[in-house]
């Protein structure tokens, strides 16, 4: 029997080196994260101050956007997705418990119903907000003019004279708002004596308020006005008809995006050009927020705006003696004693007293609201328990 020699034995391939191990991708830390920012809502003011906010909402699903201006029974809103007309007025919005109107500048979190469309379902939490008592007098409730403005311009014209009490009132405003107040001087080629009203506006400012100096002829203080807004700050412009405020937003934006009247030269007011209070965005950085002029601004709880405007007599009065000196007619008052000495202008105190007496008079309004609203829940509560007490028919 023959014998078949064994095939030679094939060498073994080559091992391959291990691959290494993958670590682990990382967790996502617990808790709701910020939704992401595209470019589109960062012109708009997106940074991280926001994103932290958006984190306190509880609403699952929704888009965030922001509120670039107010209609009736509906806001204009910018998301990532470009503008979309949505309502705070919805079953959705009421559903996911919305109690905040919304106003220009407000974060919101919108959804698309499938029956009403797009819904506001959520308002961050504001860090500032712009508000005045509702000019109608048979209310006492509070209007928000806009929200989350970082810096609130008092916007004075220099082709007619500075109403130093108006400028008062509007920084009071300012200060209670949360927003840094700045007071801007337009129409600076038209000035009787530019270097006399500038020294009264910063008289008027106080300590810790800018005065800027613009022209939209020459361009002069724009580009001040521009740094305020970097790098996603909103800038609010407040201030009378005809005090510049739409030319000075085309200005800072650099092409003209708001329309522009002229101004009566009998009294030295403008046309409402402006009609609603709009976010416009700056291609340098920023937002800015245009308002129609201001007939009227009622203060709304704005003892600490009034303190921080005229901090030169709250600095006088640590000298009265009395520490709820009104000074008025009490002994031994320092801030009368500084008026009649000169120290201080008598029209500074009369305008102090003058937002003080209003400020007194809205406290009484709205103790006399709570009193009325105190008394309807009363009535309705032992109206219920009437009705719960047994042995009554039911039938």
């Amino acid at each position: 029997m023959s014998h078949q020699p064994a095939p030679p034995r094939q060498p073994a391939p080559p091992q391959q080196p291990a691959r290494p191990q993958q670590p682990a991708p990382p967790q996502p830390p617990a808790g709701p994260q910020p939704p992401a920012a595209p470019d589109v809502l960062t012109a708009y003011g997106w940074d991280d101050r926001v994103a932290a906010r958006f984190t306190l909402l509880d609403v699952p699903g929704h888009v965030p956007g922001r509120v670039a201006r107010v209609d009736r029974g509906s806001c204009l809103v910018a998301t990532a997705d470009g503008p979309v007309r949505a309502s705070p007025y919805t079953l959705a919005s009421r559903r996911a418990g919305l109690d905040t109107v919304p106003a220009t500048g407000d974060w919101v979190a919108v959804t698309d119903d499938p029956d009403e469309g797009v819904a506001i379902v959520g308002v961050v939490p504001r860090w500032s907000a712009i508000a005045r008592k509702d000019p109608d007098e048979r209310v006492t409730v509070e209007q928000v003019l806009a929200a989350n403005v970082d810096v609130f311009a008092v916007v004075c014209g220099l082709d007619r004279s500075l109403v130093q009490n108006r400028v008062e009132r509007m920084l009071s405003v300012a200060w209670e708002s949360g927003a840094l107040p700045v007071v801007v001087l337009t129409k600076a080629d038209l000035a009787a004596d530019l270097a006399v009203v500038v020294r009264e506006a910063r008289e008027v400012a106080g300590v810790g308020v800018s005065v800027h100096v613009t022209s939209a002829r020459s361009g002069e203080g724009i580009d001040e006005l521009r740094a305020l807004l970097l790098p996603t700050r909103t800038l609010a412009v407040i201030g009378p008809s005809g005090a510049g405020k739409s030319t000075l937003v085309n200005g800072i934006v650099g092409t003209d995006v708001q329309s522009t009247g002229p101004v009566r030269e009998a009294d030295g007011r403008g046309r409402h050009t402006t009609t609603t209070r709009d976010l416009v965005r700056v291609p340098t950085g920023g937002v800015l927020l245009d308002t129609p002029g201001l007939r009227s601004l009622p203060l709304w709880d704005g003892a600490s705006g009034v303190a921080s405007t005229f901090a030169d007599i709250e600095e006088v009065a640590a000298g009265c003696r009395f520490r709820d000196c009104r000074h008025e007619h009490e002994p031994a008052c320092a801030v009368r004693a500084a008026v009649a000495s000169g120290a201080l202008a008598p029209r500074r105190l009369e305008s102090f007293h003058k937002l003080h007496r209003e400020l007194a008079a809205l406290e009484l309004r709205q103790d006399e609201r709570a009193r009325r609203e105190a008394s309807r829940r009363f009535g309705r509560m032992t109206r219920d328990i009437g009705k719960q007490k047994p042995g009554r028919d039911r039938r």
